[in-house]
């Protein structure tokens, strides 16, 4: 069973080197945090909003492959991006087509908390998955 911790003390526990592989972060929505840190917890499995990354431009040292380049696109989102790269496939076309997965479960209060929120779970798997399908396309473009 997964353990809640605050995100200073998982941190801690990273750089302790300690696993942090059943552990979930209650404090991850709220938490404004260093992009070091940011980037910590993300290399260990965690999402980090972006808007709760804090950096300052005099934190970020000097990248030549990165700060060199002249970006010639404004994309609205990592699906625009990856798009203009050849790496995923524009979704535009294919926008109106669904499709229905069966999920069993076997807790009975599982099963009616997910038929009271079936509504919001439908949102958050619809962009878990495509955000899981671009992550993959990227791995294996390379």
């Amino acid at each position: 069973m997964a353990k809640m911790m605050r995100t200073d003390e998982v941190i801690a526990l990273i750089k302790r080197g300690a696993s942090v592989k059943e552990i979930v972060v209650s404090d991850l929505e709220e938490k404004r945090l260093n992009f070091r840190d940011a980037i910590l917890l993300a290399d260990h499995g965690f999402v980090v909003p972006s808007g709760n990354i804090n950096y300052s431009d005099s934190e970020i040292e000097y990248d030549a492959d990165f700060d060199e380049v002249e970006w010639q696109e404004n994309y609205q989102n990592l699906n625009d991006y990856l798009v203009s790269e050849g790496v995923a496939k524009s979704n535009k076309e294919d926008a109106n087509e669904s499709i229905t997965i069966e999920l069993s479960v076997k807790d009975k209060d599982v099963h009616d908390w997910l038929q009271k929120n079936t509504s919001k779970l439908q949102k958050l798997v619809h962009k878990l998955v495509i955000d899981l399908y671009h992550t993959d396309q990227m791995l294996h473009s390379k």
